[in-house]
């Protein structure tokens, strides 16, 4: 389970995406836990059952625009408060540029694929 997965810096940054922020800024996770590892721990462990629940969501509600826009602002600022900018940004963009049932969907596969390598970089 995660409780046994080190946090480790990340060296997902590659040159082809240097305008693209971290999949997971640990420092700035770091102050936001105080520089308590147990803690990075239980959070990140609340980001990821957030995660899942705000794709599914994303995934589940297209046909229905509120709740859809309700997950993706709340996979947004859950993302943001433990620094994985990257998803925070899929999710703002989900959330501005979701007219329809059919650009909800494609959205939401945008924004599950980088919530996969988030979650995949948290380990």
């Amino acid at each position: 389970m995660f409780a046994q997965s080190p946090i480790v810096e990340s060296k997902s940054l590659e040159p082809a995406v240097e305008n693209q922020p971290a999949l997971l800024d640990l420092a700035h996770l770091r102050r936001y836990t105080l520089d308590d590892m147990e803690l990075q721990r239980e959070v990140l462990e609340l980001f990821r059952d957030q995660v899942h629940s705000s794709v599914g969501t994303l995934r589940d509600c297209c046909r229905d625009k509120a709740a859809w826009a309700m997950a993706a602002h709340t996979l947004k600022g859950t993302a943001r408060a433990v620094g994985a900018f990257r998803l925070g940004r899929a999710a703002e963009s989900a959330e501005r540029s979701s007219d329809t049932p059919e650009a909800r969907a494609a959205s939401a596969e945008l924004v599950a694929d980088v919530a996969t390598l988030t979650l995949a970089e948290i380990g």
